[in-house]
């Protein structure tokens, strides 16, 4: 490796969106009849424009130095009706392939990212008994149009997130709340779904890299001296990441071909009998885990040095790792700096203890609309102007492209020690 250089040559620098936060006009799917029905908080509307002004937006990551960026195609466009396939729009997503790849950006794809077809929701979303079987004919369908554009294959997003949203705390469709026997019965679907869809994609393509894009908060007990506290944590751990790994196993190992990691954020958990919602775990948010601690505009601790333990964890599948997701939501740009360089060198560090880290894609490339949340939180590395719909580069933005252009840390950047 080049001296000095941290990141090899060839490591994938990006950013991820997703169709229902970015494309606008979504009225096909789940979330949209919910916002229309007044039953989430805010509505998306035209989002970002990004159905429209992808290429521009585009040009903007290239610009930055980017050369990989992570989309997710929209099942409801695709498939409005169940059997019945959209034409215009797998050319749309077809002309999306090609401007990517115009632009030297290699596309890591994911198939279905949170949203699902109004008319698979209405029979019971990942409940319904063809669940598995609608995805794996859309997977199929998506791997013969469009499968030769694309190597970096995501299934689903993240299903225990949205298994504890929309059973758990019910925040999100389907609006379910404290049905964790539900919520384990949607991630068992979603892992038969991506166990299917691997199969799909590698019965159609030469060698495609398929994984599914699992959240990975660090979960800790306040006091690792207390029994009740070191079991909150295991039995959080056990639904919000553990679970999903094994239920996509087969043979013994996971049926994967890499590692796709989101990750956001450390959680301190308690034991708290009123905390049965949450598996007798209640937040611990008290100054003494290290200080100071920080939290951004979601709640969510700011807290690089774990991402190592997240990485170091992920090596033991022995495959390629890319983070697919990590970002904060804040309108801080100074906290933003900061935390893109503690998670910088967070993957620098793993990187020099042999984790096989091919790529980081930050979340996200703009300012969208961010589920429940609206556009009242900002992630972007560019500053979207719902108004105008123009972007504006921030200067975190500025900073993740000069690490990308030279493979270097900043200078500014001090190692992480854990």
């Amino acid at each position: 490796m080049e001296e000095g250089r941290v990141f090899p040559k060839g490591f994938l620098w990006g950013a991820a969106t997703a169709a229902h936060q970015v494309e606008g006009d979504n009225r096909a799917s789940d979330w949209w009849a919910a916002e229309e029905a007044g039953l989430l908080p805010h509505r998306s509307g035209d989002a970002c424009r990004h159905r429209e002004l992808y290429e521009r937006d585009f040009d903007l990551a290239r610009s930055f130095g980017h050369n990989a960026h992570r989309l997710s195609l929209e099942w409801s466009r695709l498939e409005p009706e169940p059997g019945r396939f959209e034409d215009r729009w797998f050319d749309h997503y077809a002309r999306v392939l090609d401007a990517l790849r115009l632009r030297g950006l290699e596309p890591v794809v994911t198939l279905q990212h949170f949203t699902l077809p109004r008319w698979l929701a209405s029979r019971g979303g990942w409940l319904a008994r063809d669940a598995v079987e609608r995805f794996a004919d859309y997977a199929g369908e998506v791997a013969r149009r469009l499968g030769r554009a694309v190597r970096w294959w995501i299934t689903v997003n993240e299903p225990s997130v949205l298994a504890k949203q929309g059973y758990v705390t019910g925040e999100w469709p389907p609006f379910r709340r404290g049905r964790w026997d539900l919520a384990s019965r949607v991630i068992a679907r979603m892992a038969a779904a991506h166990r299917i869809a691997h199969a799909r994609l590698h019965a159609a393509l030469p060698a495609p890299m398929v994984s599914f894009a699992h959240s990975t908060p660090w979960i800790e007990p306040c006091d690792p001296s207390r029994r009740l506290d070191r079991l909150a944590a295991r039995l959080r751990r056990a639904f919000l990441v553990d679970l999903s790994f094994a239920l996509v196993r087969r043979g013994g190992r996971p049926l994967i071909d890499y590692v796709a990691i989101n990750y956001y954020t450390r959680t301190v958990v308690r034991w708290a009998p009123r905390g049965k919602a949450l598996l007798f775990g209640v937040e611990c948010r008290e100054p003494h885990h290290g200080g100071p601690r920080r939290f951004d505009d979601l709640g969510q601790e700011v807290w690089p040095e774990a991402l190592l333990h997240v990485l170091r964890d992920a090596a033991r599948f022995a495959l390629p790792v890319l983070i697919t997701e990590n970002g904060i939501a804040t309108s801080d740009e100074r906290l933003r700096e900061e935390h893109l360089r503690g998670h910088l060198a967070a993957l620098a560090r793993a990187i020099e203890e042999g984790v096989d880290l091919r790529g980081y894609l930050y979340w996200s490339l703009m300012d969208n609309f961010e589920w429940a949340e609206g556009t009242t939180v900002r992630f972007g590395l560019a500053e979207t102007d719902f108004a105008t719909q123009e972007r504006r580069p921030r200067r975190t933005m500025r900073l993740l492209a000069e690490v990308a252009r030279t493979g270097r840390l900043p200078s500014e950047t001090l190692p992480v020690e854990v």
